[in-house]
């Protein structure tokens, strides 16, 4: 093991992260992760997950109470953490977890299943690596051919707030000094300074968070931040494809200029160079990307003419919100919001509305076709029904199951 990765397991042993207790956390539905891109996985065998560097399991555990019928492995170079970890699985009495102690730097001890995982999950963790490229292409090796892998890593950009309380308390402590010690001096700079350039965008509970978050987040012994261009640089040396963001929206050029001809210069760039752009003008702290092999590739739009054949599902990480008033002899529907994870909720049309009521209580995949026998029965004709379909698809309430995942 190298020196690197020793300090990173000493220091994650001394204060195991993170705190508390199991979280759903998004973006770990296995079947929605695989919709993304182009290639289904065969027919006729589990569907697994790893999730490397999954610490205490605290997003590994939310993750597999809510997908039973998925075999998770979830993997970390910190033997304190994982034993946190085995405890809450026996205590929820999960059988669909297995976890083992694993350096991702070489992935010795990991047993890949034949033909790769499904899945893989790796959350803010890579970036401790000694050499993040070599940690990558390690995980893209244990990547089924159809596999999606979803990663975090953290933005240059946006954590430089951040980054200012970690220089100010390196000028006070040096970085080889006791961990306790820098603790102490780093949680009184802390709380006793008002300074405002170290408590912008999302860095403003930094007196509040435990001791754990605190060393994590500014006394980390080795960590490495990426600006776009040093991400997607990342990737291509791992011989990994971008399939997309796992926040489209929050990339989008559209979203940050207003109409005009600033946009219209904007949406010119190439991709990478839009993708930037928003880097430099929001608050991004990490870069949450999906990626697959390079012979795979992002899914297609829908085909017009096989649309009555198409499978759709609801997305797990949305939620229908709907207001109704009870009147003296009816009841009467005000609004009907969808929300997906941390987007703001957005108010459907009427049409789209009655749609998302008809199948909202869809527990498994439907066909089109299906829905517009149902949508018919109450007088909605099938074009509308499919503008509305369509519609929930672009909101990412629906979405398209592979016929594996049916």
């Amino acid at each position: 093991m190298d020196a690197v990765t020793e300090a990173v397991r000493a220091m994650y042993t001394q204060f195991p992260y993170p705190a508390g207790g199991a979280v759903l956390r998004q973006g770990t539905d296995a079947r929605l992760l695989l919709s993304r891109a182009a290639r289904g996985r065969p027919a006729g065998r589990p569907l697994r997950v790893l999730d490397a560097g999954c610490g205490r399991g605290v997003g590994l555990v939310g993750a597999a109470s809510l997908q039973p019928d998925v075999e998770f492995t979830g993997i970390d170079l910190c033997t304190r953490s994982l034993d946190d970890a085995r405890l809450e699985v026996e205590r929820r009495g999960l059988r669909n977890v297995e976890l083992a102690e694993v350096d991702l730097m070489t992935l010795t001890g990991l047993a890949v299943p034949a033909g790769g995982y499904d899945v893989i999950l790796s959350s803010g963790v890579i970036h401790h690596l000694a050499d993040p490229g070599i940690g990558l292409a390690r995980l893209a090796s244990a990547l089924a051919p159809h596999g999606v892998l979803s990663l975090m890593v953290y933005g240059k950009h946006g954590r430089e707030s951040l980054y200012r309380l970690v220089r100010a308390i390196d000028q006070l402590v040096p970085r080889d000094a006791p961990l306790a010690e820098r603790l102490a001096v780093g949680r009184t700079l802390a709380q006793q300074t008002d300074a405002r350039p170290l408590s912008a965008g999302p860095w403003s509970d930094q007196r509040t968070i435990a001791d754990v978050e605190f060393v994590d987040r500014y006394l980390n012994v080795h960590e490495t931040s990426y600006d776009v261009p040093g991400l997607f640089q990342l990737i291509e040396a791992a011989n990994l494809r971008f399939l997309g963001w796992t926040e489209p929206a929050d990339w989008s050029v559209d979203a940050l200029l207003p109409p005009g001809p600033l946009l219209e210069r904007a949406r010119a760039l190439a991709p990478v160079r839009q993708f930037a752009l928003v880097d430099e003008l929001a608050f991004r702290p990490s870069l949450e990307v999906l990626l697959c092999h390079p012979d795979n590739r992002p899914r297609a739009p829908i085909d017009p003419r096989q649309f009555a054949r198409e499978a759709l599902a609801w997305n797990p990480e949305s939620c229908l919100c709907v207001e109704r008033r009870n009147l003296r002899a009816s009841q009467r529907i005000e609004s009907v919001r969808l929300t997906v994870r941390r987007r703001d909720p957005v108010t459907l049309g009427p049409l789209t509305a009655r749609i998302a009521l008809l199948i909202e209580d869809q527990r498994e995949p439907f066909l089109f076709g299906e829905l517009v026998q149902l949508a018919a029965k109450q007088g909605i004709l099938a074009d509308g029904a499919r503008k509305a379909a369509l519609e929930l698809i672009e909101l990412d309430g629906l979405y398209r199951p592979h016929v594996a995942d049916l």
